[in-house]
């Protein structure tokens, strides 16, 4: 009897581990990417650059803070967006110090199966040096040195790959699926990315009138999602960057005569992620922060490093979608010769 017992229990303790070894990736995602998805969200994205030429010497550059409202649409495949700065939430009261600031922002994202492309276009003009105080220099009507017609551009294509069908990428920041039971995987990812500084004045006071660059990076951030309740979950990650600059740069030297000059430098850096998500049959919302920093050196510069973060709030409902929605995309999905679904 003893003998059977034991054989029962192991049994049993077997059968236990099999099911929680082999359960269906569907217990782990819950999708709703049949249904409409409309989504709000509002954002608030800053950048530096800081120009390190030794441990006693750098300038931090950064524009004056800009929040976005944005309006999103997703169904199935599709993902559409449109993001503007409205002046209820861009008062920049603080103008009188920082400078205004101008920027535009151009994006699209596209996914399927384990895959994510996206691109992203933005110009921000207006600028002004934030440690100004380090050097005990600032304009008669503010604490800053300003650069209102520095203007630096760029455009950035990233394509990133979920390692494990487990873990929801889609989750992280909208309502098409929610992470239903915990899980982790690696994201790398590849970057593409061109940057220019151009100064749309003409500045004695500036040595190198535009720069060039050209980012190739790989990012492998390691992602997890814990989830508190069948309602809450969060997730945190983060993850090295590393890669290979271009840059060129167009400069005046003493005669006022155009050099030009360019190199290749290593990059080096990393990228941090955190959000917390809410989710109902019918409303979805959640808070998601991200920073990266990386740098490299540039000519006389020690390092010369871009620092970005992003913070936002978003919101979303779930929608039947009408008939002719349905049917669009199912002939689209059917005479591409990729299939998206």
């Amino acid at each position: 009897m003893h003998g059977e017992m034991c054989a029962q229990s192991k049994s049993d303790s077997s059968w236990r581990y099999s099911q929680k070894k082999y359960l269906p990736d569907s217990l782990f995602i819950i999708r709703y990417d049949t249904l409409i998805h409309l989504q709000s969200w509002i954002s608030a994205n800053q950048m530096e650059y800081r120009f390190k030429y030794d441990k006693d010497f750098q300038l931090v550059l950064a524009p004056n803070d800009i929040n976005n409202l944005s309006l999103g649409f997703s169904y199935r495949y599709l993902e559409l967006g449109l993001s503007f700065s409205p002046r209820f939430i861009n008062a920049q009261n603080d103008e009188w110090k920082k400078g205004r600031s101008e920027k535009f922002t151009l994006g699209f994202g596209f996914s399927m199966h384990r895959f994510h492309l996206s691109f992203d276009l933005t110009s921000v003009k207006g600028f002004y040096l934030k440690n100004s105080g380090d050097f005990s220099r600032s304009l008669p009507d503010t604490s800053f040195l300003l650069f209102p017609n520095l203007r630096v551009g760029y455009f950035s294509t990233l394509l990133r790959y979920n390692v494990n069908p487990r873990f929801s990428t889609a989750a992280l920041s909208g309502g098409t699926q929610f992470q239903q039971r915990t899980a982790w995987t690696v994201l790398p990812t590849f970057q593409f990315a061109t940057f220019s500084f151009h100064n749309e004045v003409d500045s004695t006071g500036v040595q190198a009138e535009t720069t060039y660059s050209t980012d190739l990076n790989l990012l492998a951030p390691v992602m997890g999602t814990v989830v508190l309740s069948p309602k809450f979950s969060f997730t945190m990650g983060l993850g090295p960057s590393i890669g290979v600059d271009f840059f060129k740069s167009v400069a005046l030297n003493d005669d006022r005569k155009v050099v030009k000059s360019n190199g290749t430098g290593f990059t080096a850096g990393y990228t941090f992620q955190t959000g917390l998500s809410y989710n109902n049959k019918r409303f979805y919302s959640g808070l998601q922060y991200v920073y990266r920093s990386y740098g490299h050196k540039i000519e006389d510069v020690k390092r010369l490093s871009k620092q970005y973060s992003y913070f936002q709030i978003y919101f979303g409902w779930r929608l039947r979608p009408p008939g002719f929605a349905k049917r669009s995309l199912d002939w689209a999905n059917e005479v591409s010769p990729v299939k998206f679904d």
